[in-house]
This record gives C-alpha cells, sequence and structure tokens, in this order.
C-alpha cells in the first residue's frame, strides 16, 4: 500500500468513528434533557424524598440504640 492510500484509510476510519461519537453525544444530550424536564416537573417530590431519608436516618440511628446487637 502506498502512503497515500493508508492515510486515506485512516481518514475514512476518523470521520466513521466522529460521526458515531457525534450521534452518541446528540443522545446522550436528549436524555439529559429529558431527565432535566423531568427533575423539573418533579420539584415537590424532590424535597419529599429528601425528608423521607432524613426520617429513616433518624429512625435507624434511633433503632441502632434501642435494639440490642449482639457482640
Amino acid at each position: 500500500m502506498s502512503d497515500m492510500t493508508d492515510t486515506r484509510d485512516r481518514v475514512i476510519a476518523l470521520e466513521r468513528d466522529v460521526k458515531h461519537l457525534t450521534e452518541q453525544v446528540a443522545d446522550m444530550a436528549d436524555k439529559v434533557a429529558a431527565m432535566h424536564d423531568l427533575l423539573m416537573q418533579a420539584r415537590g417530590v424532590r424535597w419529599i424524598i429528601v425528608l423521607m431519608a432524613g426520617v429513616g436516618g433518624f429512625i435507624a440511628s434511633k433503632l441502632g440504640a434501642i435494639i440490642p446487637w449482639p457482640r
């Protein structure tokens, strides 16, 4: 193979890879936008989840103090 053919094949492969990566980035951007929209719709639900996690942690800490664990 000549250097010109080898370089041309490399450029073709690089263009194919760039096209594939561009499609992947566009797909991920769509997914991130969908997740952002979902989170913006559920602002109140986020606070409920944070509150439930706090209450669950508090209850778990109190149960840990009450229940005798084997040593």
